[in-house]
């Protein structure tokens, strides 16, 4: 795990220098920065990296040459199958001169080109410098569990990074994507290619890119979820889930340094750390739990699934006014605004870890593979009764932060009113819902829109700020492919979510965790009333006032002063889903405002915290 920068054109190696080091707490262990001349009009070629010493601690260095010096890689990530890379490589003539992943995946591009992605199982995100070709060749894994970013500063040239941070200098700093702010209020993330820094992209997931000078360049989609068609009954589906959960959780354990296990007591981390304990022994993993003193606190519960396995559970009470502290240092380290609750946990919790490990398991992944969202329950019967498009929307109206564009529209500004750009951001995940089952298109919108913009995003950046790397082994493409594959009636059955994963893990856990009833992601839904007191009438007023919403000039301030009063309404605030929506539109617009005065009016952090 690593943060890693590069570029082509007119640049300085001082300029490379200090991109590099803007991702110092991605990468503490080591630093590497090479820039040469690329023999074409004064340009120039750098690879920065910053280095979380993780796999072959001592060998690792980047950026990373092949021998004959023609082709050079910066990489960020971990290959869980790169031993048997190696070993398939070795057979057919290559020769090692580490233990490292990263020369696994230089040797692979010797031997394979552009189609090395397709060998590698794992997180990652890297650049290949091409020499004879003069070419970058960039890549992001099939799940988009490692973030991308790349600029254009001139038509010349091109930077990436992983971070938005290493970019902005390069383009004079940051700025707003006006149609973003829009598209942000209806969902509470950006879900396009482009981010709401105007002028910086990210490289989608399973995406690849070949950039030459002077020539177009194209991301091109190396790798689908496809739909298999298996036909298994409900025990055998179990076992499938169960053994294929083993396996990912065992590939993800390769490492030179200990690893652990983040552990909310829910069902996911819960059956992550099942599976764990089948592959090391207990006394030697130790499970990290946050909670927050509130009534829905799941540290009872997760205390309760490290006791019936025998592991070390390590517990740590931050309540929510101690998060709220960390408000702006968790903006300042996710770059995009994202409208999480749960992004003030996952600081703290980083933190926690940090002072024992590295590296941690995580259980995102799975409410998008087993149908584990409030508005999953709306692709079952009896909803499903009614019409398809009445479920369509129904399912896109709970999963936005806004009901309508129609609604964002009336709280913007005019001259930020796009109301065609709004409808189209409404509307850009119809394919999504055009043919086929509907449950399928719908959890593959989550997979491929929501899980990266927001959960994703969220673990990296927040995790990486405290240099701890998250592994998420409910990605797996193997295990991905499979759980996908499953009969969507077995994974909501008589109103329970998550059926067949409760069902393989029930001889594994607690009846009261592996069959607890669910509804909804109860840390989130117990921090939703508290942030909203906060943004309403505590620490984080001064952001969402009249006057700052004035001042910023995006939206009308009577307007929101309105929207926002209405959550303070009984039947709003105790609505299921109004009272949940208004509460993540007050704590997202709060998030927006903090964005935009350390981003785009370059305030510093408030006294008390660090970047």
């Amino acid at each position: 795990m690593c943060g890693i920068a590069g570029f082509y054109g007119r640049f300085e190696p001082r300029q490379l220098k200090e991109m590099t080091h803007a991702l110092i707490h991605r990468g503490p262990d080591d630093a590497g920065c090479e820039t040469e001349p690329s023999g074409i009009g004064g340009m120039l070629v750098g690879l920065g990296h910053r280095r979380l010493s993780i796999i072959d601690v001592d060998g690792g260095h980047q950026p990373m040459w092949t021998s004959d010096g023609r082709t050079a890689i910066v990489y960020n990530g971990e290959i869980y199958n790169f031993r048997e890379l190696r070993t398939a490589l070795e057979r057919l003539g290559h020769v090692f001169v580490t233990k490292s992943d990263t020369e696994v995946i230089l040797q692979g591009w010797a031997r394979w080109g552009e189609r090395v992605v397709e060998h590698l199982e794992g997180m990652f995100a890297f650049g290949i410098w091409d020499k004879p070709r003069q070419a970058w060749f960039l890549a992001r894994d099939r799940f988009g569990i490692k973030p991308l970013y790349y600029c254009r500063p001139s038509s010349d040239s091109l930077a990436f990074a992983s971070e938005v941070r290493a970019l902005l200098p390069l383009l004079g700093g940051a700025r707003v994507q006006p149609a973003a702010v829009g598209e942000y209020l209806l969902y509470g993330w950006t879900s396009s290619e482009e981010t709401i820094f105007r002028g910086i992209r990210q490289l989608r997931p399973a995406h690849t890119m070949v950039w030459r000078p002077g020539r177009p360049s194209e991301a091109v989609r190396y790798w689908h979820l496809e739909r298999r068609h298996e036909r298994w009954g409900d025990r055998e589906w179990a076992e499938v889930v169960r053994n294929g959960l083993d396996r990912a959780v065992e590939s993800h354990l390769v490492a030179d340094v200990p690893v652990g296990i983040t552990l909310s007591g829910g069902l996911d981390s819960s059956a992550v750390l099942a599976s764990m304990a089948r592959s090391l022994p207990a006394e030697r993993i130790r499970a990290f739990t946050i909670g927050w003193g509130l009534p829905d606190d799941e540290v009872p519960f997760a205390r309760r699934a490290a006791g019936h396995l025998g592991v070390t559970a390590l517990e740590r009470l931050v309540p929510p006014a101690d998060m709220a502290r960390d408000f702006a240092r968790c903006v300042w380290h996710l770059e995009e605004p994202i409208a999480h609750p749960m992004m003030l946990t996952t600081l703290a919790l980083a933190r926690f870890v940090r002072e024992s490990l590295k590296v941690v398991l995580v259980g995102e992944g799975s409410d998008e593979l087993f149908a584990g969202y409030p508005q999953d329950r709306l692709l079952a019967p009896p909803w499903t009764w009614g019409s398809r498009g009445l479920v369509r929307r129904g399912f896109l109206a709970v999963s936005y932060v806004m009901p309508r564009a129609k609604t964002v529209a009336r709280l913007l500004a005019p001259g930020m009113r796009d109301q065609a750009f709004l409808e189209a951001a409404e509307r850009q995940f119809d394919f999504y819902f055009e043919d086929g089952p509907l449950a399928e298109g719908a959890l593959r919108f989550e997979l491929e829109r929501e899980l990266v913009h927001q959960q994703l995003a969220r673990i990296d950046k927040l995790m990486m700020a405290h240099s701890v790397e998250a592994r998420v082994p409910f990605l797996d493409r193997a295990f991905a492919e499979m759980a996908f594959a499953i009969p969507f009636a077995l994974k909501i059955r008589g109103g329970e979510q998550k059926h067949v994963l409760r069902q393989a893990m029930e001889s594994r856990l607690p009846m009261e965790i592996a069959r607890r009833p669910k509804t909804g992601k109860l840390g989130t839904q117990a921090l939703l009333p508290t942030l909203l007191g906060m943004v309403r009438h505590g620490v984080l007023r001064h952001l969402v006032e009249p006057r700052a919403i004035a001042a910023r000039g995006w939206f009308d301030p009577a307007a929101v002063d309105r929207y926002l009063a209405a959550a303070d309404h009984p039947w709003i605030r105790h609505h299921p889903v109004e009272g949940r929506r208004r509460a993540k539109f007050a704590f997202g617009l709060a998030v927006l405002e903090q964005w935009a005065r350390l981003f785009l009016d370059g305030q510093d952090l408030p006294e008390g915290t660090q970047a």
